[in-house]
């Protein structure tokens, strides 16, 4: 676990050191916004379902991005139970606000009890992790109920991005959608809401719930999707006559 969060503090002091810059931040900022709640690839879900060309895809994009919600949001990040890194130095005050206002006591120790998140637990770690890192006022901090691990934001993005190249199979847009997502997991590095290792496991855990959503989804819409083609049709033929 140490080695874990040292890993993570060297990766903050690396983007604070090289790669927030004032003239950045707001793009970071915004980048970060787009994956608030999944509405943004819900948006884009949506539109494509509504042309004949897309809509296979933005079925599977919808679906896929359901597998991550009930497996990621749901399930993965309540048994880890990863305190966001902003809490990670005040953990008995930020144990006892979520336990003030939420009625149980977070005490951040996940996986059934194997995983102790709690950095005084390591000699020395807990003074060079106060002292060695500022978190930035870029966006405003979630409660401290919200849990980090996985990265939520990088798994939807990641999710919809390989769901789209399974489906679409158009290289250009395939790009830029998995620019765009690793672009959403270091915003969430960069605005220190996540560390590395949630954006990380985020993007590879992404990935798998994409393939999940392509085998139920793309299945679905292969069964359904003609039978729907031909009921129209045969109304429309029926109309006709």
């Amino acid at each position: 676990m140490e080695a874990i969060l040292n890993f993570d503090l060297a990766i903050f002091e690396f983007f604070k050191d090289f790669v927030r810059m004032d003239w950045l931040t707001p793009i970071m900022k915004i980048i970060t916004t787009l994956g608030d709640e999944g509405i943004f690839f819900i948006a884009l879900g949506l539109v494509m379902l509504c042309f004949k060309k897309t809509r296979k895809a933005g079925l599977v994009c919808l679906g896929s991005l359901l597998v991550m919600t009930l497996l990621n949001n749901e399930l993965i990040k309540p048994i880890m139970e990863r305190p966001r890194p902003y809490n990670l130095t005040i953990l008995p005050e930020a144990a006892q606000k979520a336990f003030t206002e939420y009625g149980r006591e977070y005490d951040w120790i996940g996986l059934f009890g194997k995983i102790d998140w709690t950095i005084d637990r390591f000699p020395g770690f807990a003074e060079k992790w106060n002292a060695g890192y500022e978190w930035p006022a870029i966006v405003d901090y979630m409660s401290s109920k919200s849990l980090s691990f996985p990265s939520g934001h990088t798994s939807s993005a990641f999710t919809f991005a390989m769901a789209l190249a399974m489906v679409l199979k158009n290289k250009w847009a395939s790009i830029a959608a998995f620019i765009f997502a690793f672009l959403m997991g270091m915003s969430r590095i960069y605005v220190g809401v996540h560390y590395p290792t949630d954006v990380i496991v985020g993007a590879f855990v992404g990935i798998l719930y994409a393939i999940i959503g392509y085998l139920i989804f793309a299945k679905l819409y292969d069964v359904v999707y003609p039978k729907i083609e031909a009921a129209i049709a045969n109304k429309k033929a029926k109309k006709a006559k």
